[in-house]
């Protein structure tokens, strides 16, 4: 596997006058298909036991290569526990299709780390742009 550059994103929820931090670093895992990388910008929403995430917009210089893990760093409010991602793409590009085989989301403060199996392409002929994937149950 190829592990490319993070990018932070910060975001701080408020909840009743009380702000707090967490740090989540959130791999996305591509296949190794020679096409399974995309030049799309892809687009992330985490629900959790707590709460929901705002839209997160990623983008790679080089796009999404295939074979790679693609980390961000993300600082969000406590949302719980996040029992299901959404992954979109805008379906830009040469090459927008993407397989994605996994997502890895650690919540750095609490240790806790949960993995979104996917194994599935976004964006084929005929296919949607967005796919919602729920936390693996071991």
């Amino acid at each position: 596997m190829k592990l490319f550059s993070v990018t932070l994103i910060s975001i701080t929820c408020c909840f009743l006058g009380s702000c707090l931090d967490f740090d989540y670093s959130f791999d996305i895992y591509v296949g190794d298909d020679p096409n399974a990388g995309s030049t799309a910008t892809v687009y992330v929403e985490l629900f959790g036991t707590k709460g929901n995430s705002s839209e997160y917009t990623m983008r790679w210089a080089r796009g999404l290569l295939p074979g790679g893990i693609f980390p961000y760093l993300i600082k969000l409010g406590d949302i719980g526990t996040v029992k299901k991602i959404r992954i979109s793409h805008d379906n830009t590009g040469e090459n927008p299709a993407l397989f994605i085989k996994e997502v890895y989301l650690r919540n750095a403060a609490t240790n806790k780390n949960w993995t979104y199996p996917c194994n599935k392409w976004l964006g084929l002929p005929g296919d949607r742009y967005t796919k919602t994937l729920y936390k693996s149950k071991k």
